[in-house]
């Protein structure tokens, strides 16, 4: 039977000849494949996304069902949704259409919606 082991990954852009490429690093076997096909890369992105999307679900899940949920466990929620966003807006801008990337803002501002606020006088 085999096993099917779940890959950490490392991403950047570079540039070959005027053409741009995505670069997946797997970082247990040390290699590093340039991709250039920008539809394929979108599957990547997208395939990523969608990941730390469930992740960041989960976190402000936790944060809503919480009673001891503080100001600063919001706030870092909402530093990781931003996070998501700047990467999303800044490096993989070039391998996403239009589209893609007004969905991936949209999922992100409703996840930003999501995160409670905390009342200054809660517990009083």
């Amino acid at each position: 039977m085999n096993k099917i082991e779940e890959v950490k990954c490392r991403f950047e852009i570079v540039s070959l000849d005027s053409e741009e490429g995505f670069v997946l690093h797997k970082r247990k076997d040390n290699l590093k494949i340039t991709i250039y096909d920008k539809e394929q890369a979108a599957k990547i992105i997208d395939h990523n996304f969608n990941k730390k999307y469930r992740e960041l679900l989960y976190i402000i899940m936790e944060l809503n069902n919480s009673e001891d949920t503080t100001d600063t466990d919001t706030t870092l929620a909402l530093m990781k949704i931003d996070d998501l966003r700047t990467i999303l807006l800044n490096k993989y801008y070039m391998f996403l259409s239009k589209g893609m990337i007004e969905k991936y803002m949209n999922m992100l501002g409703l996840l930003e919606e999501k995160v409670p606020i905390i009342e200054k006088n809660r517990g009083r």
